[in-house]
């Protein structure tokens, strides 16, 4: 349950998510823009989780535009129902009911202040307008707003409930019902079990962090049948703010151990995840894959449904340092792998899902570079649309130019993938130099493809965009050439690369944000109506503002109308645990901003985890990698989290 506060025009906001732990609600289905946000749903016999959140102006906004989602009164008081999630929830003068079969959780708000000095509310009548509802109690009002996404809960108070002296604020809710609370270690999450002691729901989820990206320090108490959140806000900057997105579910994988960085790469497509592992195999490095297929009942925390390794793999081969998927074709790089005599030339190895569904398996075919060197590293970025694969190899030798980099291009035989050294196309810069590092990103959409180009100009950084001729991809130079006009030496632009249809979206990660070098940026380029020219008059300019971690940007993806990008460095909660930051196209079109829709947090995110190394988006489900996440007492085994 997400909780907004606003204390004398500042803001203080708390992310309560609620899930049942092995059973995950459907997940996000928005038509290619927006997602869940926290969800309560709906038949009043049926209470079946509270999933993920969703940046709440968007869902307050649709919900205002749909009956379905509209309150609606009854003789109890009134009725929220939101059929996606299949939850019912009742509104009367002391609370809130959510109803899942015979069982039901209570939850009512019952005082707020500071430290122990509270101030006790009385029960008041609901008032509701559209999917709108508010308990108005003098300088509080409590409230609720119904959207696609679920139904999120806040409090406004329009002066602050006394002096803090030093203690945190507090607000107190009053539990009841089958279900009884245990709080979780380190107390930001509670579980909620039944009379049996089985588990049935957890709500977790809570942080809170002010303007300047500091995480103050919050938590939960139970005393009895009483709920206590606590924040402390000393010498916050306001406004204060939360994540507005959950994890629905975290992915490991069964036979993880250490130095694995699973997480190191991540693809999704669909119901399909795949994650990078590459540095599998009791240190060695020689790497895997695993494949998450989403269970019938939606996400959950889980381990891999398929595991995909290289029939020739070897040690320091780097399997998996990067991924793809498109439909039931997936393409893993392995860019330290030794073609011949030549290491660190590289390959890339496709998969494609049997009729029976996915299972563990080796390649069905291997991809390589006829005329590649030693230390090429093809397969150090991959990139498919199903009939095409997009391979980087920042190492390869152009002429005479060594480390400037190129993409290949391979296109599906009619008959199938298959083994194969000639690639159909050799895409490279037309003022590439050596150590330029053209391919350390590509991506592929249609029929245009798009690579990074880091190292250029003294590290400032380009992308190139190739559309294929109408009779197909050969070799040639680029369509056309993206830069920032406010690049500068050193920020990486093309670090990371991401297209969906005619927008690209290319990670700066040591971009200057106002006064901050290195913080980092993403730019947003929409392809003009007669075609992609070369430019360096982005369309939008998207950071997290005055944060002052570095290296916004080392990856970015991008699904229609939603962008996401990590923040591997961040160190929000720990040192260097990562976060990612979710931006939501505004109906005008994509505009220079630093306010991000939402950021994106591991719940058990430890200090050097790196989450958001890697991002991926599909229709709205994300997925964010953390390779260097001790699962148990295993060091930098891994995980990926989805959102």
């Amino acid at each position: 349950m997400r909780t907004v506060i606003w204390l004398a025009g500042t803001a203080i906001s708390l992310g309560l998510a609620c899930g049942i732990p092995g059973v995950q609600a459907r997940g996000p289905h928005i038509p290619d823009q927006i997602r869940t946000e926290q969800n309560y749903a709906v038949r009043s016999t049926d209470l079946s989780s509270l999933p993920s959140l969703m940046q709440s102006s968007v869902s307050a906004s649709v919900g205002q535009d749909i009956p379905t989602y509209f309150v609606r009164g009854r003789r109890f008081g009134l009725l929220a129902l939101n059929a996606q999630h299949r939850l019912a929830v009742k509104f009367t003068s002391t609370g809130i009911k959510l109803h899942r079969g015979s069982a039901c959780w209570k939850l009512g708000l019952r005082s707020y202040g500071y430290g122990d000095e509270l101030r006790r509310v009385a029960p008041v009548l609901p008032y509701a307008k559209l999917n709108r509802v508010e308990y108005r109690r003098g300088v509080l009002t409590e409230w609720y707003v119904n959207g696609p996404a679920g139904l999120e809960q806040g409090f406004t108070l329009t002066e602050p409930p006394g002096r803090a002296h030093g203690r945190p604020l507090t607000i107190t809710l009053a539990m009841a019902g089958d279900l009884t609370a245990a709080l979780e270690p380190g107390g930001t999450g509670l579980g909620l079990i039944d009379r049996t002691g089985k588990p049935e729901l957890r709500y977790t989820g809570l942080t809170a962090h002010d303007a300047a990206g500091r995480t103050l320090r919050t938590w939960l108490e139970v005393h009895g049948q009483q709920l206590s959140v606590q924040v402390a806000g000393s010498g916050a900057v306001y406004p204060l703010t939360i994540d507005p997105f959950v994890q629905q579910a975290e992915l490991t994988a069964s036979d993880g151990a250490t130095q694995d960085e699973l997480g190191w790469s991540v693809a999704i497509s669909g119901s399909t995840v795949v994650v990078g592992a590459p540095g599998f195999n009791s240190n060695s490095s020689q790497g895997s894959a695993y494949v998450f297929v989403k269970p019938a009942n939606g996400w959950t925390t889980m381990t891999q449904t398929a595991k995909l390794t290289a029939s020739d793999g070897a040690l320091a081969d780097w399997f998996g340092s990067s991924v793809a998927i498109s439909g039931s074709t997936v393409v893993v790089g392995a860019f330290g792998a030794t073609i011949g005599s030549n290491r660190s030339q590289g390959a890339a190895y496709v998969f494609v899902k049997p009729a029976s569904g996915w299972t563990n398996m080796t390649e069905s075919a291997k991809l390589t570079d006829g005329n590649g060197v030693a230390g090429e590293e093809f397969g150090y970025s991959v990139a498919t649309n199903s009939n095409a694969v997009l391979v980087g190899a920042p190492g390869a030798t152009v002429g005479s130019n060594t480390f400037e980099g190129a993409g290949y291009v391979f296109v599906k035989p009619t008959s199938g993938w298959a083994t194969t050294s000639a690639p159909e196309a050799q895409l490279t810069a037309s003022d590439g130099a050596a150590g330029d590092s053209f391919g350390s990103s590509v991506a592929i959409s249609g029929t245009t493809a798009v690579a990074g180009q880091p190292n250029i100009n003294s590290y400032q950084g380009a992308a190139y965009v190739f559309v294929q001729p109408p009779s197909g991809w050969t070799t040639k130079a680029e369509t056309a050439k993206l830069t920032a006009s406010d690049g500068r030496t050193g920020d990486e632009f093309g670090f990371s690369v991401s297209m969906s249809g005619n927008t690209i979206v290319a990670g700066a990660r040591n971009a200057k944000v106002g006064a901050n070098v290195g913080q980092g940026a993403a730019y947003v380029y929409v392809m003009p109506s007669g075609g992609w020219e070369t430019t360096s008059a982005f369309t939008a300019k998207l950071s997290a503002g005055n944060r002052a971690h570095f290296n916004f940007g080392t990856s970015v993806t991008i699904s229609g109308n939603l962008i996401v990008a990590g923040v591997p460095t961040a160190s929000i909660t720990q040192y260097q645990a990562g976060t990612a930051y979710v931006f939501i196209k505004p109906v005008s079109g994509w505009t220079t901003t630093t306010k991000f829709n939402a950021k994106l947090l591991a719940s058990d995110g430890k200090s050097g985890n790196q989450f958001g190394k890697s991002v991926a988006v599909s229709f709205g489900t994300i997925v964010a990698g953390a390779p260097y996440h001790r699962v148990g007492s295993t060091f930098e085994q891994g995980a990926a989290y989805i959102f």
